[in-house]
């Protein structure tokens, strides 16, 4: 018995010494707890992360700052014509961007800072440096910071086209159901102007050219207050399309030649545009 008990023992040191030899140094001490890093201030969360590894790898970037409020819109909604609404909501709205982005454009002025302010978001567009979105994040009425982000158009999918039904509407028009609420409801859009913010629009391609708000009864145009390009993209002050994607998108929202281009939800309706996509993006 006492030589079992000897040989257990024996047994029970040469675990203990084998497992001693196979653990890493210092395993056998208590780690101490890892120091924490430093939390980020309420003025830094503002800032998007995607905005700090831009101003990390560069000097200076495109950043838009939003106020965190807006402007209170109740009295436009006593109005009773729809063109008084509509200016109460333009007086509101820009006399409230003007007021509560005062202390920002000061700040911005002061730094000599290259910026734009909208009135319709209460935000600012700014071109600066880390330092600058820092000291603008810590005004109190600042909400966020965020990047500049830019989209790349989607180019259309390859497919092969199918044949038109008889009545030449195109498939997607038709799963939607849009003819039937032109042929039971009778409308079509008619008496409603509708645009997009996209490359441009082609307003010459016969699907959208008869729909165009700018187009006279005698076949002139007046592209004044129908087509807007802040950039000067266009060569001339006519609408144009670098990428045809605002043309495809115009065609979707009113697009009807008469003939076999039913591509349209609403064929009556007018449309304008600006131009908010310079190139692809």
């Amino acid at each position: 018995m006492a030589q079992r008990n000897r040989r257990r023992s024996l047994r029970a040191a040469l675990a203990a010494l084998t497992t001693a030899l196979l653990l890493p140094v210092g395993a056998g001490v208590a780690a101490a707890a890892p120091e924490p890093g430093p939390t980020p201030g309420a003025a830094e969360r503002k800032i998007e992360p995607k905005l700090r590894t831009q101003l990390d790898d560069s000097g200076k970037a495109v950043f838009w700052v939003y106020l965190d409020s807006a402007a209170d819109l109740t009295a436009a909604g006593r109005q009773k014509t729809r063109a008084a609404k509509a200016e109460t909501v333009l007086r509101t709205k820009r006399e409230h961007a003007a007021r509560s982005q005062a202390e920002v454009i000061k700040a911005l002025d002061g730094a000599k800072a290259e910026y734009t302010s909208y009135w319709i978001v209460n935000a600012v567009r700014v071109v600066g440096s880390q330092k600058l979105a820092g000291t603008l994040a810590e005004r109190p009425e600042v909400a966020r910071i965020d990047a500049d982000d830019k989209v790349t158009l989607p180019k259309p999918a390859e497919g092969k086209r199918e044949k038109a039904g008889a009545d030449a509407v195109e498939w997607n028009i038709d799963s939607i159901k849009a003819p039937q609420v032109w042929d039971q409801l009778g409308v079509r859009g008619e008496g409603i102007v509708v645009a997009n913010i996209d490359s441009g629009v082609d307003y010459t391609h016969p699907a959208v050219n008869g729909q165009y708000r700018g187009k006279n009864a005698d076949g002139s145009y007046d592209h004044n207050y129908n087509w807007f390009d802040p950039a000067g993209v266009c060569p001339t002050a006519a609408p144009c399309d670098n990428n045809d994607h605002g043309t495809h998108t115009m065609g979707t929202m009113v697009g009807d030649d008469g003939g076999a281009n039913k591509i349209g939800v609403a064929p009556g309706a007018k449309w304008i545009a600006a131009k908010g996509c310079e190139t692809n993006s």
